[in-house]
C-alpha cells in the first residue's frame, strides 16, 4: 500500500507541476524555455507515478525460472540419446540473458 501511495503522489505532483507550467511560466516571455523543461519533467513524474501505482515497475524485474531450451529438465535429446543442455549447463535454470 505504501508503495502505490508514493506512486499516486509522484502522479500528483506532476500534474500540479505540468498545470503550473502551463498556466503560470509559459505566460512570461522570459521563462519560456524553463516552462517547456518543467514540462517535460512533469510528464515524466506522471508517468513514473502511473507505473508505480500500477505495479507495472514490479513486473519488468521478473525473470523466467527455467530454462526454455530444455524446459527445465537440464538434459537434451540428441541422436545418441541425451545430453547436458548447452544453454543453462545442465542446471535447468534460465540464465539472466534468456529472461530479457
Amino acid at each position: 500500500m505504501e508503495r502505490r501511495m508514493k506512486g499516486f503522489s509522484f502522479a500528483i505532483l506532476g500534474i500540479s507541476l505540468f498545470l503550473i507550467s502551463l498556466m503560470l511560466m509559459l505566460q512570461i516571455p522570459d521563462f519560456y524555455l524553463g516552462s517547456l523543461l518543467t514540462m517535460f519533467i512533469a510528464v515524466v513524474l506522471i508517468g513514473l507515478g502511473g507505473a508505480i501505482a500500477k505495479g507495472y515497475d514490479i513486473k519488468l524485474e521478473t525473470t523466467a525460472e527455467e530454462c526454455y531450451f530444455c524446459k527445465g529438465s537440464g538434459r537434451i535429446e540428441v541422436i545418441e540419446g541425451s545430453d547436458f543442455c548447452p544453454r543453462c549447463g545442465g542446471t535447468g535454470k534460465a540464465i539472466t540473458k534468456d529472461s530479457t
